[in-house]
């Protein structure tokens, strides 16, 4: 039975890490070719890149969640089996408060992009027409936020791709 829930608990959280850190590539990929077309707005295209960028940061929200949570279910797990904690290295214990803390950073930053910044982006462009474009002052605004949220997620990605390097340390090392 341990193994049956090891190994459903492992797939929900190479599945969500797989996800977590494919979220900010192609979310940075989008922003980079968006940013080839230069500064004026093109609606329709802005508005499909906006619906996905809302929507990318709450599925990320999410992913780190789960991420932060399976990965606490590792160690329980064993416990729950044994009556004691799996006899680690103190080098696996600091691998694993790092990845947690990594974790948490990542969340913490997406905390902040899905219920500061992103309603902030969400708001400017609300104020956008199809048929003319915005003035230079909101104009301005709206593509500082935008790079603001790009340097957020390219940071999230380097968080993800360290906890994706680092992980391996904590099943093959004791």
């Amino acid at each position: 039975m341990e193994n049956i829930l090891y190994s459903i608990n492992l797939a929900i959280h190479v599945l969500a890490a797989i996800f977590c850190v494919a979220a900010p590539f192609y979310q940075l990929r989008w922003v980079k070719l968006r940013g080839k077309l230069g500064h004026p707005i093109i609606y329709p295209f802005d508005r499909v890149l906006e619906n996905v960028l809302d929507f990318q940061v709450k599925l990320c929200f999410g992913l780190i969640a789960t991420l932060i949570i399976t990965g606490f279910v590792f160690p329980l797990i064993h416990y729950g089996f044994h009556g004691e904690w799996r006899k680690v290295s103190d080098f696996v214990l600091y691998v694993f408060a790092a990845k947690a803390i990594l974790a948490f950073i990542g969340l913490a930053i997406n905390t902040h992009g899905v219920f500061i910044l992103n309603p902030v982006i969400q708001k400017t462009f609300a104020a956008f027409s199809a048929t003319e474009q915005p003035p230079d002052e909101l104009l301005n605004k709206f593509w500082a936020l935008r790079g603001l949220r790009k340097k957020l997620c390219a940071f999230c990605f380097c968080l993800a791709l360290i906890i994706v390097v680092i992980t391996p340390i904590l099943r093959f090392y004791k």
